[in-house]
C-alpha cells in the first residue's frame, strides 16, 4: 500500500512540475509577443547625402542671376514630409524597391536663422532612387525659377542695362560701378557712396508694385556694405502715404544674400501700391561709407 500511495505522489509531483513548466513556457512567449508588439522591428534606413544644390538657368533675362543662399532642404518620400534638413544633410529614407524624394528650397526668411522657410520661387527637385539599406546614397538636388508667366511677376534690377533707383533723399551719391572691387558679378552693381557733405541717403524704385493680398511676393538683394542700413516699403493706400521699415541689414565686407518677406504689407494694406527704399545713414565715427548692391529682385504671385 505504501509503495503505491508513494508512486501516486511521485506522480503528483512530476504533473505539477509539469504544469509549472508550462505555465512559465505560455508567460515567456507572451512577454515576448508582448516586447514585439510594443517595439516592433524597426526597417533598415537607406541614407541620402546632400551637400550642396544648385540653381540653374531657364529664362536669364527674365530671372537674372542664380545666385542663391539656399540653406536647407524640405524633403518628402513619396510625397509625405520627411522633415527639414540643415545643409549638409544626412537623411535616413525608410524605403524598399525604388521611391521618389521630392526635394523643395528652403531659405532663412528675412535672413534670419530662426525662421525657416520654403521659398515658393523656386520649382521642386525630384530624385528616384534603388533602396539600399544602410549605404548612402550621394544627391545634388537642382532648382530653377519657376516660368509661369500668367502667375508670377519677376521684376529685376541687376544694373546692367541702366538703373530704375531715383533719389528720395540726399545728394544723387547713387550710380552705377564697374570697379571689379565693388561689382558682385557681371559688368555692374549699384552704390551708395556716403561721405562728410553726403552722409545720409535715400533712394527709391521709380516702378510701383501692386501685390495682391494673401499671395507670396518676396524682395531678393545682394549686398556688401561698410555700414549698417535699412531696406524700407512706402505703400500708397486711399490716398495716403505709409512708410515701413522692412529689415536693418549688418554691415558685411563680403557679398551675401537675402530674401525678404513682403507678403504681410500687401495684407495690412489691400489695394496699396508699394515702392522700395534703401536706407543709408554715415555713422559719426566714420568719415566715409559705400553701400554695393546687385541683383535687386521683387517676385510675387499675381
Amino acid at each position: 500500500m505504501r509503495s503505491k500511495i508513494k508512486s501516486i505522489f511521485s506522480r503528483y509531483i512530476i504533473l505539477k512540475m509539469k504544469i509549472k513548466l508550462l505555465g512559465a513556457l505560455l508567460l515567456l512567449v507572451w512577454l515576448v509577443n508582448s516586447c514585439n508588439m510594443i517595439n516592433p522591428t524597426e526597417g533598415v534606413p537607406t541614407y541620402i547625402q546632400i551637400d550642396s544644390v544648385q540653381v540653374n538657368h531657364t529664362d536669364l533675362a527674365k530671372h537674372g542671376s542664380v545666385n542663391h543662399k539656399i540653406t536647407d532642404v524640405w524633403v518628402y518620400y513619396q510625397r509625405q514630409l520627411l522633415g527639414a534638413f540643415e545643409l549638409p544633410a544626412k537623411i535616413p529614407v525608410l524605403a524598399t524597391g525604388k521611391g521618389q524624394l521630392q526635394v523643395v528650397a528652403g531659405i532663412w526668411d528675412n535672413g534670419l536663422s530662426g525662421t525657416r522657410a520654403k521659398y515658393p520661387f523656386y520649382t521642386v527637385d525630384t530624385f528616384t532612387f534603388n533602396a539600399n539599406p544602410t549605404n548612402t546614397i550621394k544627391h545634388i538636388p537642382k532648382f530653377n525659377y519657376r516660368t509661369t508667366e500668367d502667375v508670377i511677376t519677376y521684376f529685376i534690377e541687376n544694373f546692367e542695362q541702366g538703373n530704375t533707383f531715383v533719389r528720395r533723399f540726399g545728394d544723387s551719391s547713387f550710380a552705377r560701378t564697374k570697379d571689379p572691387t565693388e561689382v558682385f558679378e557681371d559688368e555692374w552693381s549699384g552704390k551708395i557712396d556716403l561721405h562728410d557733405t553726403i552722409n545720409y541717403v535715400e533712394i527709391i524704385t521709380s516702378k510701383e508694385f501692386f501685390l495682391p493680398i494673401n499671395r507670396e511676393a518676396y524682395l531678393e538683394l545682394n549686398y556688401k556694405s561698410d555700414i549698417d542700413f535699412t531696406v524700407r516699403t512706402e505703400i500708397y493706400h486711399l490716398g495716403n502715404y505709409y512708410n515701413f521699415d522692412i529689415i536693418g541689414l549688418k554691415a558685411k565686407q563680403e557679398w551675401t544674400k537675402v530674401y525678404l518677406n513682403l507678403a504681410g504689407f500687401s495684407a495690412t494694406y489691400q489695394g496699396g501700391k508699394s515702392k522700395y527704399v534703401i536706407q543709408a545713414l554715415l555713422p559719426t565715427n566714420k568719415s566715409s561709407a559705400k553701400v554695393l548692391i546687385d541683383n535687386f529682385k521683387i517676385i510675387y504671385f499675381n
